[in-house]
């Protein structure tokens, strides 16, 4: 075999692996309801949480539907999914990356303090989304650990 050939040959396998592991990455589209009894909150008073998620990488557009200490609360926002920075509704900084087939969501304060990060995964059937929470400012520490049924 040539010096030619195996470049092209390696160059193929580089690409393939590539495609391959962009095709790996999950699909969250679609309509979200945190199931209550599979999740842990850490004793965040959330009693009902929606989401719609329209996912087409890099864009990820969410709108999430809460009820927390008895108060309806919205949150709407479009965040990228390949690193590049976006700002949520409060005004801080958000980058999402992925990590194999996990989709990393970190939030960072104007002066680059971090204020949390949130790791999300789908079932092989893609009826169950996973979002672990970690608050990083604040209350640090708090912990959750949310389970999402697809409606």
């Amino acid at each position: 075999m040539n010096t030619f050939t195996r470049i092209f040959l390696l160059l193929a396998l580089a690409l393939g692996s590539v495609a391959l592991s962009a095709a790996a990455r999950p699909d969250f589209s679609g309509e979200w309801e945190l199931n209550l009894q599979k999740s842990d909150l850490g004793g965040a008073p959330i009693t009902k949480l929606n989401a719609h998620i329209d996912h087409k990488d890099p864009v990820f557009k969410y709108t999430a539907k809460a009820v927390t200490n008895g108060q309806d609360f919205e949150e709407s926002g479009t965040i990228l999914t390949d690193g590049k920075p976006t700002q949520d509704s409060r005004g801080a900084m958000v980058k999402a990356h992925w990590e194999n087939t996990i989709l990393v969501v970190e939030t960072s304060a104007a002066d680059g303090s971090p204020l949390d990060e949130a790791r999300m995964t789908l079932s092989e059937d893609g009826k169950t989304m996973i979002r672990d929470y970690v608050l990083k400012s604040g209350d640090a520490g708090q912990k959750r650990h949310e389970v999402y049924d697809k409606r």
